[in-house]
């Protein structure tokens, strides 16, 4: 499966090695790719994935770690 998300608060490859390593700690993603430029992370994940806590988790990490669903 493949989910592609906004995340608003994306503007330096720091905030994606942050992104990626939040990630990690999800075994059901397989693949993280986040476009800085673009404001979005790209997730290869299989159907196990709880979307709902990756994305609590993503927004602990600031105000502006807000995930919004563009296609799933």
């Amino acid at each position: 499966m493949q989910t592609l998300v906004s995340v608003p608060g994306i503007h330096c490859p720091s905030c994606a090695a942050l992104i990626k390593d939040v990630s990690s700690e999800f075994p059901a993603i397989t693949q993280v790719e986040v476009n800085v430029v673009q404001k979005t992370v790209s997730l290869e994940h299989d159907a196990a994935l709880d979307f709902e806590a990756w994305a609590a988790e993503v927004a602990t990490l600031g105000d502006a770690y807000k995930v919004r669903v563009i296609s799933q």
